[in-house]
């Protein structure tokens, strides 16, 4: 069975022509073990994440694999007659077989594009390889010629194919599931736990890889992340009336990635809610609108500000992401400082001044557009995945995108 070997072609064929374009004899791809945000090895290799490739110009990639596990995986697929597009595998240490790859292939001594040293996401700002990884390899490569070209393929990556979308759109789907299970679930007496483990195991059961969440309830609550009853020992909070449940959830299928942020309310939720929700939702409108092949993502994200800073609200997490790779994020933390009392006393060096990786938009990417506004300590958001297309903006979430109304 061959279904994918058109993708292959698809990633391969744009790969060559990225190396052509730069003067790039081969590339030198380190793999991340978070492809929700940037793995070129993944990409290239369709295989595991945080496997490791040298990419000739001319000829196949070779993949580097940590353990004999990779290796039987590999064989097994081939056995079975499913999609691997590795021939050849080596296993071992990357800083002893990259460069040995390199000289067999004939790359030393000349033009090398190496990904994982330079921009790969607002996480990785300096890429992912340490310091004495990359020295034991580019010693071992005299007279090579390096050039980061992390950011630049990771723009490449960024444009999916046409079978990465219909992949990305069942990830989606497996989201609004899961915000469907919350709502019914949330009522006054219902844990957090109970919700988290609800969504995470609708997630799973419709066949996706579930990394984390991120959820925080109550009616005044300014936080933003994981419960901490995830992070240390204290009691799950139960909900009550007037509470909201914010959510971000992450379903991934074949390693594309989706941010599904969203909003239930229990009860009958005071006005100052209500406001949040109204608010958040013109913002998603206006990157909706907005976003298309030509603009800017810092444009997108800059006018996804405006509703908030008009109604005098502030938000802890970006209105938007590029996805898939997890390339930038527009600001966060703006106006904690101005709105939660004793914030700024408390912490005065928190920075909520926020650079961003722009870049041209293009067809094809994909997006989460995911705007959360509070006033004071009151808060919704809302959110969903997005596609530029050549129309426009396309939206492959249903429900996550309007607040919820609990059970």
């Amino acid at each position: 069975m061959t279904t994918a070997q058109p993708e292959r072609s698809y990633r391969w064929s744009r790969t060559h022509a990225f190396m052509d374009e730069r003067g790039l004899d081969g590339l030198l791809v380190f793999g991340s073990d978070r492809s929700d945000r940037y793995d070129a090895g993944q990409y290239l290799g369709n295989d595991r994440r945080y496997q490791h490739l040298v990419v000739p110009r001319d000829g196949e990639p070779v993949m580097i694999g940590f353990s004999a596990q990779v290796a039987a995986q590999n064989m097994l697929s081939k056995e079975r007659e499913l999609d691997s597009w590795i021939d050849d595998l080596r296993i071992g240490r990357h800083t002893a077989l990259m460069p040995q790859v390199a000289e067999e292939l004939g790359l030393a001594g000349r033009r090398l594009g190496v990904i994982g040293l330079g921009w790969g996401s607002p996480f990785a700002a300096g890429g992912w390889v340490p310091k004495p990884t990359w020295e034991a390899i580019s010693s071992r490569l005299e007279g090579t010629e390096f050039v980061d070209v992390t950011a630049d393929f990771g723009l490449l990556m960024a444009c999916r194919s046409e079978r990465d979308l219909s992949r990305l759109a069942r990830a989606a789907a497996a989201g609004d599931q899961a915000v469907r299970v919350v709502r019914e679930l949330a009522k006054p007496g219902v844990s957090e736990r109970e919700l988290y483990a609800a969504a995470y195991a609708s997630m799973l059961a419709d066949g996706m890889r579930v990394t984390w969440m991120l959820m925080q309830s109550g009616l005044d609550n300014y936080a933003w992340g994981e419960p901490s009853w995830l992070i240390r020992e204290e009691p799950s909070r139960i909900l009550e009336d007037q509470d909201i449940v914010g959510f971000e959830m992450f379903p991934t299928f074949a390693e594309l990635n989706t941010h599904i942020n969203g909003s239930v309310l229990v009860g009958e939720p005071p006005a100052a809610t209500l406001r949040c929700a109204e608010i958040a939702r013109t913002a998603y409108e206006v990157g909706r609108d907005l976003l298309a092949p030509g603009r800017s993502f810092r444009e997108v994200a800059e006018a996804m500000e405006e509703p908030l800073a008009e109604a005098g609200a502030w938000h802890i997490t970006p209105h938007v992401a590029a996805l898939n790779p997890l390339l930038a994020g527009g600001g966060l933390d703006v106006g904690i400082d101005r709105q939660v009392p004793g914030f700024a006393e408390r912490f005065p060096h928190v920075d909520t001044e926020n650079a961003l990786f722009d870049f041209e938009i293009q067809e094809g990417m994909t997006f989460s557009l995911q705007p959360d506004a509070r006033l004071g300590r009151h808060w919704a958001l809302v959110g969903g995945v997005v596609v530029a297309t050549g129309s426009g903006c396309r939206e492959l979430n249903e429900v996550s995108p309007h607040v919820q109304h609990g059970g």
